[in-house]
C-alpha cells in the first residue's frame, strides 16, 4: 500500500511515496495531521529563521601588544546559504569575568566580514578570554546560539615567573593527600634558586592550606598537604607570593585530580526514557574537577546485586550500553574510575511506555529506525507520528502505529544533509514521547590541494602557492570564500583539534554545552569517529526541537533582523498613548553624508528611515512636529540596538599561559614585544595596501601614591571623549559613569563619606554649583553629583575628565575633585534633552586594517629581530571558475616550518577546513 509523506529539504516542500510494508490503510485525516504538523514547524521557523555563525582567528592565544586576527561567515541554517537577515555581526572581546572589554561591528558582505583587536602592551589583565559573537536577530534565540571561543592573553610584565608543576593525590579518610612539586624559573627558563616563596591553597575566599618554602639550586620546592573532605575540588586556586615582595603574585587554577567520588557521571537512555522489558540504549558521560571529560569503566547490577551489563567510554568520558530493565526494578552502576569505586543510581524504569533506537553508525549510508511499545500500547490501532528535521528543516513527516508492537524504518543517509538530524515520535495530539538525535556525514567537505611554486624557500623568500577548492565529487569551487592564516610553527603550536567552520557550523551550533577537540571527530584517521560522535549526540545533543512552539502563537520578535541600516522608532504621548500623524525629520551631522529626511509616524506611532549610509561615525537629530505645527512635547522611543547581557562565566578554566609552558610558547612571548616595536614604525611604503587607524583596547587605570604619614591615597584619573559616549547610547550620563567606567563607583564613596569636601563640577566652562546647592547633609555632594549628571545624556557629552586628589593627610586632610564636561550644545549646566529631539548615535561599523606585508629586497645579511608568528593572514582568499586562487608572501627571518590554516565555505552550503605545512630552510641554495 501507498502512504504519503512529508519531505521538506532546504525549506522547500517535496512530496513523496514510499513504498513500506504495512499492515493498514491510513486514512486521509492521519496523512493530515502529519502535514498539518510539519507546517506548524515550517511556518514556525518562517517567522524565526534561524543564523549560524563562525569565526576563524588567525591563532589560538596571544600576549599583551598583540594582534587578534578574525574573519567572520553567517548563513542561514535552513539552506546554509550567506544570511539574507543581516548586515552586520557584533564581535565582542570578554574577559574572564565575562565583562566587556571591546565591541566591534563587522559589516557583512555576502555574509562575510573580517576585524582585529589590537591589544595593548599595558592595561588588559592577562588571563582566559572569550570572543563572543552574533547579530541582532539570533539575540532572539538566546546565549547557545551566539558563537563563543575561549583562549589565554599573556602578559610577561605581570607574570615574574614560569612554573612548572605536577602533583599527585590518594584519598584518605580524612579526604584527600596531595603530593605537590613546583620549579620557578625566569623568562629565560633559568633556575630561581634560593627564593623566598609563599604558597596559598584557596578555596573561593577561605585559604585551606599555605606555606612559605625557599626554592632549592634548580628552584624546585615540593609539599605534601591533606584537603578536606568538604573542598570544592572544581573552585581551588593557587596563589604563589614572592616572600620579599608581595607584589609579585600568580594565581592559576589547581586540580588535585579527580578521584570517582568527586566524577559527575550523568546516565541518558536514548529517546529519553528507560522503559521496562524494551531494549534501551543508555549514553552516559563522566566529567572530571576541570570540567572536562573522563574516561571511566563500570558495570550496571540489579537490586539483588546481580551484574546485568558493562560499560566502558569511548571517547572523552562518553559511551553507551544496552540494557533490558524489568517493570520495577532499581538498577545501579558500579564506575571504576583508576581504581576507585563508587556507585550511582541510574535512571528510574518506566513500566509503560516506547522506546526509539536509531543505529546510522553500523553503515553510514543508511539510517535505521526501530520502534518499540510495551505489550499494553501495541494492538490500541493508535497513530503515531514520526518527524525528522534538521535545522529550520523538517526532511520527512510519517504516520505508522504500533500494532505488532514495533515499527521499523530504513532511510537513505543522502536524503539529509550532512549535519545534526532529530527524529521524533509524537502521539495522535502531536505530544512528543521519543526524540533522538543523530549526526549525518555524507563525507561531502571540501577539499583543499596545495602548489607550491617551488621546492623549498629560504629567510626573507617570496612565496606564491597556487590553492585548489574542489567538492566531494571533484568540481571546482567557484566563487568560494575562505581565510588563510600562516603561522610560525617555532612560535605558535595550533591545537590537533581545534574548532573549524566545520565544527562550528555543523555541530556545535546545534548541540548545547562544551565540545572538547570538536576537529577529533571530523578526522578520518579516527576509527571510533562515528561511535564517538553518536555517543555526543545520545549526551549533549539530547534535546532538540522545542514542541511546546506549536501550541503557542507565534510572537513578535523582540530583537529585529537588521538587513538594511534602517532607523525604526515611535512616538508616545504623556499618557503613553501612541502619536499618528506627526511629522519626523532625520538630520545627518556628518559633512560627508548630509542629508534630511521627513516621513510621517503611522496611527500607532510607529516611523522608519530606510537603508541610512554606513559609516564609521555618525550621528543624527530626529526632530518631531505635531500635525497643527505645535511642539511635540511627548517621548521619541527610537529603536537602538540593546547588546547582548554578560555572558555567564564559563566553567572551563584555561591554565595560564605560564604554568608548564613549553619552548614554543615562551620564543612566542620574546619575539612578540621586539615585533611590536619593529611594527610600530612601519612607513606606508612598506606595506602593501592602506594602514589603518588602529582599534586599541584602553584600560582605566587606578593610580596610587604615598601619603606624608605612609598611608595609600588612591586616586582615579578619567578621560572620556566624544567616541567613549558612543558605547553610552540613550543613557544618562551618571548611568554610564557608574556602570560602563571602572572606578568610577569607587570616587562616588568618597562623595558620600566626604560631604564636607570640596567639589566642583565645569560644565561648558560653567560651575554647576551656581545652579544646584549641595545640602550640607552626608553625601549632600554625591546628590549634588547626581543632580547634575542625570541631567545630562551621555550622548549629548563631547568630553569628561575628572580629576581628583588628597590634599595633607587622608584621615585629615580635604578631597578635592574636579568634573569637567564639555556638551555638544554647549548651553552648560541648564543642557537637557530639548522636547521633541532626540540625538541617535548608532555604533560605528569598524573598517579592518590590512596584515602588514614586508618587502624584503635581496639581500644575503639576514635581520634576526623581526620574527612574526602570525606570517600572514588572508581572510578574503576568493577562488576563480576553477576554484583555483593564488596565496604570496613573504617568509620571516629565520628557517622554520610553516601552518597554512584555510577554511570556509563554496557560499552554497559546504565548508571546509585543513591544515597544510610549508618548510623554510636554514641556508639560501645555489640556484637563489
Amino acid at each position: 500500500m501507498r502512504v504519503k509523506n512529508t519531505l521538506l529539504k532546504s525549506s522547500k516542500v517535496i512530496i513523496i511515496l514510499l513504498a513500506l510494508c504495512v499492515t493498514c490503510a491510513y486514512s486521509q485525516d492521519k496523512v493530515t495531521s502529519v502535514n498539518k504538523v510539519t507546517a506548524g514547524i515550517d511556518t514556525y521557523h518562517k517567522f524565526y529563521p534561524s543564523e549560524k555563525l563562525s569565526v576563524k582567528l588567525d591563532k589560538a592565544h596571544y600576549f599583551a601588544g598583540d594582534t587578534i586576527w578574525f574573519k567572520t561567515v553567517l548563513i542561514n541554517a535552513s539552506n546554509r546559504l550567506p544570511s539574507a537577515l543581516s548586515n552586520k555581526v557584533y564581535v565582542e572581546l570578554l574577559n574572564d569575568s565575562s565583562r566587556l572589554v571591546e565591541r566591534l561591528v563587522i559589516p557583512l558582505t555576502n555574509g562575510t566580514g573580517n576585524g582585529d583587536f589590537k591589544l595593548p602592551l599595558q592595561g588588559l589583565t592577562d588571563g582566559a578570554y572569550t570572543i563572543r559573537a552574533y547579530t541582532n536577530w539570533m539575540q532572539n534565540f538566546g546565549e547557545n546560539a551566539f558563537f563563543h571561543k575561549r583562549f589565554y592573553i599573556g602578559d610577561d610584565g605581570k607574570n615574574p615567573w614560569l612554573i612548572k608543576e605536577q602533583h599527585t593525590i590518594k584519598t584518605i579518610p580524612e579526604g584527600k593527600s596531595v603530593a605537590l612539586t613546583m620549579q620557578f624559573t625566569d623568562m629565560q627558563n633559568m633556575p630561581l634558586p634560593y627564593k623566598d616563596m609563599q604558597v596559598f591553597l584557596v578555596n573561593g575566599g577561605k585559604t585551606v592550606y599555605k606555606q612559605a618554602f625557599l626554592t632549592s639550586d634548580q628552584g624546585d620546592i615540593a609539599a605534601n598537604f591533606n584537603l578536606p573532605a568538604d573542598v570544592n575540588t572544581r573552585n581551588l586556586k593557587m596563589v604563589i607570593r614572592d616572600g620579599s615582595n608581595k607584589k609579585k603574585t600568580q594565581v592559576f587554577p589547581f586540580y588535585p585530580g579527580t578521584t570517582a567520588q568527586s566524577v559527575d557521571v550523568q546516565f541518558m537512555p536514548e529517546g529519553g526514557e528507560t522503559v521496562a522489558g524494551l531494549l534501551n540504549k543508555i549514553a552516559f558521560k563522566a566529567i572530571g574537577d576541570d570540567g572536562l571529560g573522563v574516561n571511566i569503566s563500570g558495570v550496571v547490577v540489579d537490586g539483588k546485586g546481580a551484574e546485568v551489563a558493562t560499560f566502558k567510554s569511548t571517547h572523552n568520558g562518553m559511551g553507551n550500553f544496552r540494557l533490558v530493565p524489568l517493570p520495577n526494578a532499581v538498577y545501579k552502576a558500579r564506575i571504576n574510575y583508576n581504581g576507585d569505586m563508587r556507585e550511582i543510581p541510574l535512571p528510574a524504569v518506566k513500566a509503560s511506555g516506547i522506546a526509539l533506537r536509531v543505529d546510522n553508525v553500523t553503515n553510514r549510508d543508511e539510517v535505521k529506525l526501530f520502534v518499540t511499545a510495551t505489550p499494553d500500547l501495541a494492538g490500541l490501532s493508535k497513530t503515531y507520528m514520526l518527524i525528522a528535521q534538521g535545522k529550520d528543516s523538517v526532511y520527512l513527516g510519517y504516520a505508522f502505529d504500533l500494532n505488532k508492537g514495533y515499527f521499523n524504518l530504513t532511510i537513505p543517509a543522502g536524503k539529509f544533509a550532512t549535519g545534526v538530524i532529530s527524529f521524533s515520535i509524537l502521539n495522535e495530539g502531536g505530544k512528543p514521547l521519543s526524540e533522538r538525535r543523530v549526526f549525518i556525514n555524507n563525507n561531502d567537505n571540501l577539499v583543499f590541494k596545495l602548489m607550491h611554486h617551488k621546492i623549498e624557500y629560504q629567510p626573507r623568500d617570496s612565496v606564491a602557492v597556487q590553492i585548489e577548492v574542489l567538492r566531494s565529487d571533484g568540481s571546482p569551487v567557484k566563487n568560494g570564500s575562505f581565510a588563510v592564516a600562516v603561522t610560525d610553527d617555532g612560535q605558535v603550536k595550533l591545537p590537533q583539534y581545534a574548532p573549524t567552520i566545520l565544527t562550528d557550523m555543523l555541530l556545535a551550533s546545534e548541540i548545547k554545552g562544551y565540545i572538547e577537540e570538536p576537529g577529533w571527530y571530523f578526522n578520518t584517521t579516527n576509527a571510533n569517529a562515528s561511535k564517538a560522535l553518536d555517543d555526543l549526540m545520545l549526551t549533549q545533543g539530547w534535546t532538540g526541537f522545542n514542541w511546546d512552539k506549536l501550541a503557542s502563537p507565534i510572537t513578535e520578535p523582540v530583537f529585529r533582523a537588521e538587513m538594511n541600516n534602517d532607523l525604526y522608532g515611535r512616538l508616545i504621548n504623556f499618557f503613553k498613548k501612541p502619536v499618528g500623524g506627526a511629522k519626523v525629520t532625520l538630520l545627518s551631522s556628518d559633512k560627508n553624508n548630509l542629508m534630511i529626511l521627513d516621513t510621517i509616524s503611522d496611527k500607532e506611532g510607529k516611523f522608519m528611515f530606510p537603508d541610512l549610509p554606513v559609516s564609521d561615525s555618525i550621528a543624527y537629530t530626529i526632530k518631531v512636529h505635531k500635525k497643527n505645527g505645535d511642539a511635540f512635547g511627548g517621548s521619541i522611543l527610537v529603536d537602538e540596538f540593546k547588546p547582548a547581557v554578560d555572558m555567564p562565566v564559563n566553567p572551563h578554566a584555561i591554565m595560564p599561559w605560564f604554568v608548564n609552558t613549553d619552548s614554543t610558547l615562551v620564543r612566542y612571548l620574546k619575539n612578540t614585544t621586539a615585533n611590536i616595536k619593529t611594527n610600530a614604525a612601519i612607513s606606508s611604503g612598506d606595506v602593501k595596501g592602506k594602514l589603518l587607524d588602529q582599534v586599541t583596547i584602553k584600560a582605566k587605570k587606578i593610580l596610587a601614591v604615598k601619603g606624608m604619614d605612609g598611608e595609600d591615597l588612591y586616586y582615579y584619573d578619567v578621560n572620556l571623549e566624544e567616541k567613549d559616549m558612543l558605547k553610552a547610547r540613550s543613557k544618562t550620563l551618571l548611568d554610564y559613569l557608574e556602570h560602563d567606567v571602572k572606578g568610577f563607583k569607587s570616587l562616588i564613596n568618597v562623595f558620600i563619606h566626604n560631604s564636607n569636601k570640596v567639589a566642583a563640577i565645569i560644565i561648558d566652562g560653567v560651575n554647576a554649583a551656581r545652579y544646584y546647592t549641595p545640602t550640607g547633609m552626608p553625601g549632600g555632594y554625591f546628590s549634588h553629583l547626581r543632580n547634575v549628571l542625570t541631567n545630562i545624556t551621555a550622548a549629548d557629552v563631547k568630553q569628561l575628565v575628572i580629576y581628583h586628589k588628597y590634599i595633607g593627610f587622608m584621615k585629615r586632610g580635604e578631597f578635592y575633585a574636579i568634573i569637567v564636561i564639555k556638551t555638544r550644545s554647549g548651553n552648560g549646566p541648564l543642557t537637557r534633552s530639548t522636547p521633541g529631539i532626540y540625538v541617535y548615535r548608532p555604533l560605528p561599523i569598524y573598517t579592518a586594517r590590512e596584515f602588514y606585508k614586508p618587502r624584503y629586497a635581496f639581500d644575503n645579511t639576514y635581520d634576526y629581530s623581526i620574527n612574526r608568528s602570525t606570517i600572514h593572514w588572508e581572510p578574503n582568499f576568493i577562488t576563480d571558475e576553477n576554484g583555483k586562487a593564488t596565496l604570496s608572501f613573504y617568509t620571516a627571518d629565520k628557517p622554520s616550518t610553516y601552518t597554512l590554516s584555510i577554511e570556509g565555505t563554496d557560499m552554497i552550503g559546504r565548508f571546509g577546513a585543513q591544515t597544510l605545512n610549508i618548510k623554510v630552510n636554514a641556508k639560501p641554495t645555489a640556484s637563489k
